[in-house]
């Protein structure tokens, strides 16, 4: 059974690839770099897209929306990113 997606507004809590879209796409994934949003990727998108994609900023004037949404057999695991201070 499925469950239902949540759809949330404003910035995600950390860096990172996020399911992002302004048409609630669930398949749209795109990153977040703190403070905007990049292009968009999907899980058929060539690795060479992908990359470029990352470092290309969104011009979409559309409110964004993102899931919490991560694939249980991702090769990476989502944390948040350690901020460390004074090291």
């Amino acid at each position: 059974m499925k469950t239902q997606t949540v759809w949330h507004d404003g910035p995600p809590p950390h860096v990172g690839w996020w399911v992002a879209s302004s048409l609630e796409d669930e398949l749209c994934w795109r990153w977040w770099n703190g403070k905007e949003w990049s292009y968009p990727v999907w899980p058929n998108s060539h690795m060479r897209w992908v990359v470029d994609a990352a470092r290309m900023r969104s011009h979409s004037k559309e409110a964004m929306q993102w899931t919490t949404y991560y694939p249980a057999d991702a090769r990476v695991p989502r944390v948040a990113p350690i901020h460390t201070q004074g090291d």
